[in-house]
């Protein structure tokens, strides 16, 4: 895959590992909307892709992950009259919701400022593993926006009463914090970002992906059914039928690396 713009930069290794960076530093990595709109495009992609295995989201710069909505181009577009975002009333996808439904695992690393829409992509994603400088904000109260998707996706994140602190205050925290409330998987020096995210994603690729991919649609499909009824969902493609349960299984026997085909 090629760059499709210079605000969002993607590359795949030859081991199927997809690093897609925020490419705003100047601004933060604020959101305009055409990052927003490039951001759906590049994960409808990364989706798609059978040589995937996952997606590592980043921002650029150091200084923020991403800042959230660029309150500066919202500003001039309520000057033009230009009608405001509206999450689920676009004519395209919500670019949260189509990080939250890729089928590859993601992992969001995250250093600097992690705010409002910033905060919410962090969220989209399956893992999240962030430097012990990192600050978390949802700021949405004090700017009277809504926070469409976080105040769907943290109270499933973290207990409700850590979810409503964050919401209703709208006061930063740190890393810690958000590792105490469950937001954050491993928080790290700043200079083990790299190999505490490249760790993980070496563990990630060398899973059978069939199973990986099922266990997010369970979790995502199941996480607010009564669990008979989670117990009988079937999103496929079925690990048990699968070319790699096959593979897994004789490799396991042989005392060999397993060779996932995702099939």
């Amino acid at each position: 895959m090629v760059d499709i713009a210079p605000d969002l930069l993607v590359d795949v290794s030859a081991d199927g590992v997809a690093v897609v960076r925020l490419n705003r530093p100047g601004h933060l990595n604020a959101l305009s909307r055409g990052l927003l709109s490039n951001i759906t495009t590049v994960f409808t992609e990364l989706d798609r892709r059978r040589d995937v295995r996952a997606v590592v989201l980043r921002g650029a710069g150091g200084r923020a992950f991403s800042v959230g909505a660029d309150l500066k181009e919202m500003h001039a577009r309520d000057a033009a009259e230009d009608p405001p975002y509206e999450p689920m009333r676009e004519a395209t996808r919500n670019p949260y919701e189509t990080v939250l439904e890729c089928r590859k695992p993601t992992i969001a690393a995250l250093e600097g400022w992690v705010v409002g829409g910033g905060f919410e992509l962090a969220m989209a994603c399956d893992l999240r593993v962030a430097t012990d400088t990192a600050r978390f904000l949802m700021p949405e109260s004090k700017v009277g926006l809504g926070a469409n998707f976080g105040s769907q996706m943290l109270p499933r994140l973290v207990p409700a009463g850590f979810a409503f602190e964050v919401l209703y205050l709208a006061e930063p925290f740190d890393a810690a914090t958000g590792f105490r409330m469950g937001l954050l998987n491993r928080v790290t020096p700043p200079e083990q970002l790299d190999a505490t995210v490249d760790a993980l994603v070496a563990t990630l690729v060398s899973r059978a992906p069939v199973t990986l991919q099922r266990y997010k649609a369970m979790v995502h499909l199941g996480s607010s059914l009564p669990i008979a009824t989670a117990l009988r969902l079937d999103p496929g493609p079925s690990p048990y039928l699968s070319e790699d349960r096959a593979e897994g299984t004789a490799a396991f026997r042989q005392k060999r690396t397993p060779q996932w085909s995702g099939r």
